[in-house]
């Protein structure tokens, strides 16, 4: 198991309103979900970024010391570095340095198993890399590698700043290609008139188990921050030869990298053709309102917000007490027992047969 030093920042407009150890916390989750064993932690107060390092150069060195002490390979950033920072803080730490949105990459190659996910991942690989290839190239970038991963740093060593572009139009072009495939799928669910809800929500929400306590299916579920990556459709029976399309789709997270939302944007869009839009909260998560925010906004941004949409609010097996979730404009399930599921249908037909 690989080991790490994970570094955050006390600062609420870098850390978007979380506490420095709620946004830490979320960290070593992302960490855990590649298995990399989290040996201590530095928190630094800041008030203004340094331009150079992003944290102060002396918490830089202490950072180095410890690495030294303990023989620690990597070190994650729980912010984005720009390509300057990244280099100046390898010269002074002897080890990989990882930031959030690479490390979120690094996931999301784990995670890829289709065709099209591996080529949209490896994309959104591609445009995070080539900013920070310098005249020596890619080989000399001591966090090429990334966490658990066979992505272009590694397989890609040798690859310059052309053919990196080449590689970029290539992928574009396949993806283009999947596409089209698509679309024709989408042609033949139209002509069938059969409503689609898509589910949406934040990584480990419970998306996928609530997809198979409504279509009885068994989709592959873990739990672990971005389980799965592939767009899954499934028939919902209402009853009376009445049916539904459910369609899961990549989970959401804090400062997701601009090159994934941008690699994800077509499979993302799917959902503008759903006629209900079912949001799943982890009503257990003490940060459950905040990440119903998070994806109000990725959806938003996405001119996704006119969409018909529910609030679920699974998990709540999970909690002791009731008393305190907010009854008005949220539906209450447990997707894993089954709580709520049936009255969820019953909602689900009204909504499209009555």
């Amino acid at each position: 198991m690989e080991r790490a030093i994970v570094v955050g920042v006390d600062n609420s407009i870098v850390n978007e309103g979380l506490s420095a150890r709620e946004s830490i916390d979320e960290l070593k989750q992302l960490a855990y979900t590649l298995e990399v064993k989290v040996e201590s932690e530095f928190i630094q107060k800041v008030k203004r970024i340094n331009p150079k390092t992003f944290i102060g150069k002396g918490k830089i060195f202490e950072i180095r010391d410890a690495v030294l002490k303990n023989g620690i390979k990597t070190v994650i950033f729980d912010f984005k570095l720009s390509p300057a920072q990244q280099r100046n803080i390898e010269n002074i730490i002897p080890a990989k340095i990882i930031d959030r949105p690479r490390l979120i990459l690094d996931i999301f190659a784990k995670r890829a198993k289709t065709r099209e996910a591996k080529l949209q991942v490896e994309l959104a690989q591609l445009n995070y890399l080539l900013p920070r290839l310098t005249g020596k190239g890619i080989q000399m970038m001591q966090q090429v590698g990334g966490i658990g991963t066979r992505g272009p740093g590694e397989k890609q060593l040798e690859y310059d700043r052309r053919k990196i572009q080449r590689r970029i139009q290539h992928i574009r072009e396949e993806l283009k290609d999947i596409e089209k495939s698509r679309f024709e799928r989408k042609k033949r669910r139209k002509k069938s008139k059969i409503p689609l809800i898509s589910l949406v929500g934040y990584t480990n929400a419970g998306k996928s188990t609530l997809m198979n306590a409504l279509s009885k299916s068994n989709v592959y579920v873990e739990d672990k921050l971005f389980a799965t990556l592939t767009t899954t459709t499934r028939r919902v029976y209402l009853g009376e030869n009445k049916f539904v399309l459910l369609s899961d789709t990549v989970g959401f997270i804090r400062k997701m990298p601009p090159q994934l939302l941008e690699s994800f944007k077509q499979t993302l869009l799917e959902i503008q053709d759903a006629d209900l839009i079912l949001h799943v909260i982890d009503v257990s998560s003490p940060l459950y309102l905040e990440h119903k925010r998070v994806v109000e906004e990725i959806l938003k941004s996405l001119n996704l917000d006119n969409i018909p949409r529910w609030n679920i609010l699974n998990k709540i097996d999970l909690l002791q007490s009731h008393d305190t979730i907010p009854k008005k404009d949220f539906i209450l399930i447990s997707a894993l027992k089954g709580y709520g599921i049936e009255e969820l249908k019953e909602r689900i037909e009204k909504f499209f047969y009555d």
